[in-house]
């Protein structure tokens, strides 16, 4: 059996009833993307980095006007697009490199080949000469700039690398190609250390250069085994001067050994006859003085107790000469003498 006609009709008005939203949920959901968007706030310095804050697209400063550094450690100030987060590692040492002083050598061959022209770095030395020079430029970001680093106009190591290669190029024009090429790289260092900072003070690039390394000095590919020539020439004339100089200095020092060997021998003779002369000084005093005694003791005089003494003398030394003799001649003082000496002893 159907249902009554009244029944179906009240259903269908109460279904017929419009239905009421309540705003709680977007309410929620609102907050909630503001709550995320305010915890994007949070941001975190490493040990290895400081961090700026700007806001608004200007940096925080403090209130002498220097910028306000974050050092590490948790931070949180306005997300995005308020403020935005600058970070700095003022601790690291980086390095620019200019040019390169080696060439390229082929993979399949010892052959040396042309390098690339923008890799080439060629610098004009004062006598007109071409060399290739390679420089490491070490710098840091400097606490007291840091700003200009952050917010300067253009690549800053773009713009080092230029002056760094006019440093060098005005300390190159100014010197000889032996100079550059070996002799004066410490002095060449210190020159293009000294240019550089200036420059980079001036230009306020926001770093502080640490030092300057000359990594090396080579010539042209075409012209390199004449400069070879050349360090080889120079390697024998230090050679050949360096052995020069220990053969003079060798033959001074025997000179100088001989002459105190010398001196020596002459100080040494000049005591020994100065030693002599006074001893027989000496003697011939006491003699003086025993002869004298003598006269006075034997009433004689001095004369003939110098004859006596004399006379004494002379038979005591034959007395010591008889004995030593194999042949003994006893002349006559009265009558001349003719002696022969025979080349032969045993000769008629």
């Amino acid at each position: 059996m159907a249902a009554p006609d009244y029944i179906s009709g009240a259903d269908d008005s109460r279904d017929s009833k419009p239905h009421r939203t309540t705003p709680r949920g977007g309410f929620v959901l609102a907050g909630l993307l503001i709550v995320c968007w305010l915890a994007t706030g949070f941001f975190v310095v490493r040990g290895d980095e400081s961090a700026v804050v700007r806001v608004f697209g200007r940096a925080e400063r403090s209130d002498g006007g220097s910028v306000v550094l974050r050092s590490n450690g948790v931070y949180w100030h306005l997300p995005w697009p308020c403020s935005t987060i600058d970070r700095a590692r003022l601790s690291e040492v980086r390095t620019v490199s200019i040019g390169s002083a080696e060439a390229e050598t082929a993979e399949q061959t010892d052959l040396l080949r042309l390098m690339e022209p923008t890799r080439q770095s060629q610098f004009l030395t004062g006598d007109r000469n071409i060399l290739q020079v390679q420089v490491n430029v070490q710098y840091r970001v400097a606490v007291e700039d840091v700003e200009h680093w952050l917010y300067a106009d253009g690549n800053v190591e773009r713009r080092l690398q230029l002056l760094a290669e006019s440093s060098l190029a005005d300390v190159v024009l100014q010197s000889g190609v032996d100079f550059v090429h070996t002799l004066g790289h410490a002095e060449i260092r210190k020159a293009v250390l000294d240019r550089l900072r200036a420059l980079s003070g001036n230009a306020r690039l926001g770093i502080t250069i640490e030092d300057v390394t000359i990594v090396g000095v080579a010539p042209p590919v075409r012209v390199k085994s004449h400069f070879v020539d050349v360090m080889n020439a120079r390697a024998d004339r230090e050679t050949y001067i360096n052995r020069a100089r220990a053969y003079s200095e060798q033959k001074l020092a025997d000179a100088g050994a001989g002459s105190r060997q010398i001196l020596d021998q002459a100080a040494s003779y000049r005591i020994q006859t100065v030693d002599l002369a006074r001893a027989e000084a000496d003697s011939f005093n006491r003699l003086v003085d025993q002869l004298e005694t003598t006269a006075k003791s034997l009433s004689l005089s001095y004369t003939d107790a110098r004859a006596l003494a004399l006379q004494r003398q002379r038979l005591d030394t034959l007395q010591q000469l008889y004995p030593r003799l194999k042949t003994q001649v006893l002349l006559d003082e009265t009558q001349p003498i003719d002696l022969t000496l025979h080349r032969n002893p045993s000769g008629d």
